[in-house]
């Protein structure tokens, strides 16, 4: 019976050991690949969240312009026929 508890102490001891050797601190090559890898896909989320909002001003911003152009255009063209209009109504007009 007490070669039994002996091998059953020494087993627990060992066991014990090992439980406290995997609570170590230190960081192996493994795990600090894993947390450069995080760390870089981090980094990379804000620039594409950076780079997507800054797209979206440029696009904005393009649209305005472009909506202004082509407002000023209608604008134009619109004038344009009242005079065109206005020149020919003046023209089939019987003059007195």
């Amino acid at each position: 019976m007490k070669k039994i508890l002996k091998q059953v102490l020494l087993i627990g001891a060992v066991l014990a050991v090992l439980a406290l050797a995997g609570c170590d601190d230190d960081k192996g090559p493994m795990e600090s690949a894993g947390e450069k890898i995080d760390k870089a896909a981090e980094k990379t989320g804000e620039a594409v969240e950076v780079a997507a909002e800054k797209t979206g001003s440029a696009v904005k911003g393009a649209a305005k312009k472009t909506g202004e152009v082509v407002g000023g255009a209608v604008e134009k063209t619109g004038e344009a026929i009242k005079g065109d209009t206005k020149k020919t109504s003046d023209a089939n007009t019987p003059k007195p």
